[in-house]
């Protein structure tokens, strides 16, 4: 299959939305508006030329995290595969074709020519796992305990059972 890549530049024009297939997959989708801009220099200043409206999909992971990191107005750039659909309108006795243009997203972020950012990796549930379990080896026990840190009062909030990697709400 002969994709075709594109990168688009601009901002959120809504804020995420993070929906399920029936099969448990993560899907988000949001609206990128790109307008492009030239410099005229005659009259020496910035004249804005048409802008392109985008319904960005992104699946699993890239599902969550742009949920949790992207809202409506902030700059991102998007790289995906552009993916085109139709849609027959009846409008009195004529049919109109609609022609829209998608983007599966492959990578999304924020803008950084316009503003900073700050980054979390994330880890995979079975990475946390591995981590508690590799520290209860080192500690030689049958579970391990995490704690919630809260200054001077920190408490016990889970506990994971080694034998049936149960993960056991304390309190």
């Amino acid at each position: 299959m002969n994709d075709i890549s594109i990168t688009v530049l601009g901002n959120l024009v809504n804020d995420v939305e993070l929906r399920f297939t029936a099969s448990g997959e993560a899907v988000a989708s949001f609206r990128v508006a790109s307008t492009t801009r030239r410099f005229d220099r005659v009259g020496e200043r910035w004249i804005d030329g048409d802008t392109h409206y985008f319904t960005v999909s992104c699946w699993r992971n890239l599902a969550h995290n742009s949920a949790a990191s992207l809202v409506k107005g902030m700059p991102v750039i998007v790289t995906g595969r552009l993916r085109s659909r139709e849609h027959e309108k009846e409008v009195g006795e004529q049919t109109l074709i609609m022609r829209y243009v998608d983007i599966e997203a492959i990578s999304v972020g924020p803008d950084l020519a316009k503003g900073t950012a700050t980054f979390n990796r994330v880890k995979r549930d079975s990475v946390v796992e591995s981590e508690r379990r590799m520290l209860a080896d080192a500690l030689g026990q049958d579970s391990v305990a995490f704690l919630d840190s809260v200054g001077e009062n920190d408490q016990i909030v889970e506990e994971v059972d080694l034998e049936t990697g149960e993960v056991v709400p304390v309190g």
